[in-house]
């Protein structure tokens, strides 16, 4: 692998788990938001075990996947390009 091949590759791994991680943490920030919206509202009360941490990591680890692959192929299109 040269150079430019292994910088590409580089950049997609670090595309897909950058992207994985972050909506990870945007879903859980957006859930945690909710519930206390819900408990300041009507006093629903928070419960942190109902929160299925593995249906949160599947679809995050697949949506930042499906992102990755979109943002590198669109930067290494417009890199072929020059």
């Amino acid at each position: 692998m040269n150079y430019s091949s292994r910088k590409w590759f580089m950049i997609f791994i670090y595309l897909i788990f950058s992207l994985s991680v972050g909506i990870f943490v945007a879903s859980l920030t957006t859930l945690l938001i909710v519930d206390l919206f819900l408990f300041i509202l009507y006093r629903i009360p928070i419960d942190f075990l109902s929160i299925d941490f593995v249906k949160i990591l599947k679809g995050s680890i697949v949506g930042g996947a499906i992102a990755a692959i979109g943002c590198w192929y669109s930067y290494y299109r417009h890199y072929k390009r020059r």
